[in-house]
C-alpha cells in the first residue's frame, strides 16, 4: 500500500474506508507492511452506526491485511484480496472490539498481541 490508496476498515469501529495519507516509516516512498502505522482520513462510514469518528477525520490505522505478496521464511507466500486496516489510537491501543477477517501471524511476532487477540481467524 502507498499514499493515496483506499483501504476497507476490518474493525467495527465506524469508518467503512479509508484514504492513506501517511506511511509512518523513515523513508518517503516505502510500501506499507503487516504491522506498520498509518495516518488516513475517513472516506465513508456505516451509516446506521454513531460513533465518534466521522468523515473526513484524522484517524491512525495499523496495516493487518495487504494485496502485495509476502514471502514467509518457510517459503510460503501469503496474499490477500484486498488490502485493510484497524483503526487504533496514539497508544497503539484498538478502537474496535472486533476485528473481521483472517489476521496474518507476523502480527503477533511483532508484538500486536491485543490485535490478534480481537481477530477470528489467524493465518
Amino acid at each position: 500500500m502507498r499514499s493515496g490508496t483506499v483501504v476497507k476498515v476490518a474493525d467495527n469501529s465506524g469508518p467503512c474506508f479509508l484514504r492513506i495519507i501517511k506511511i509512518l516509516r523513515s523513508h518517503p516512498q516505502a510500501t506499507a507492511k503487516f504491522g506498520d502505522h498509518v495516518v488516513g482520513s475517513v472516506l465513508y462510514t456505516h451509516q446506521q452506526m454513531k460513533f465518534k469518528v466521522e468523515k473526513g477525520s484524522l484517524v491512525r490505522a495499523i496495516c493487518i491485511r495487504i494485496a502485495n505478496s509476502h514471502l514467509r521464511s518457510d517459503g510460503q507466500r501469503l496474499r490477500f484480496q484486498y488490502p485493510a486496516v484497524a483503526i487504533i489510537t496514539k497508544n497503539g491501543v484498538p478502537r474496535g472490539t472486533k476485528i473481521f477477517g483472517p489476521l496474518p501471524k507476523e502480527l503477533r511476532e511483532q508484538g500486536y498481541i491485543r490485535l490478534m487477540s480481537l481477530g477470528t481467524i489467524a493465518l
